[in-house]
């Protein structure tokens, strides 16, 4: 009898998610980093996450006092997940 592994889809999927995640963005990479740096896809996102909160909540800083709260939460918890996947990323060398 041999002894199988078997992965759920979930599993896999959820794997297959987190190397995308943490390879590189070519284009962030090019703009953004220094010389040897590479920034991975999860950063680039979280990046594009924040300014795009920014940008929202510039523009409907003077629509409506209830818009204006939720979007200042929102680049609150943007400036925070940056703020996580820095951390992250410095924890783990830079990769």
């Amino acid at each position: 009898m041999r002894k199988q592994t078997t992965t759920s889809a979930s599993q896999a999927d959820f794997s297959t998610l987190e190397m995308w995640l943490n390879s590189e963005s070519k284009l962030f990479t090019t703009f953004f980093a220094d010389k040897g740096e590479t920034i991975s896809r999860k950063k680039a996102l979280a990046d594009f996450q924040m300014i795009l909160s920014l940008v929202i909540l510039l523009t409907f800083s003077f629509a409506n006092p209830v818009m204006t709260l939720i979007c200042a939460l929102w680049f609150a918890s943007s400036v925070i997940l940056v703020k996580m996947v820095e951390r992250s990323y410095d924890k783990e060398g830079g990769k």
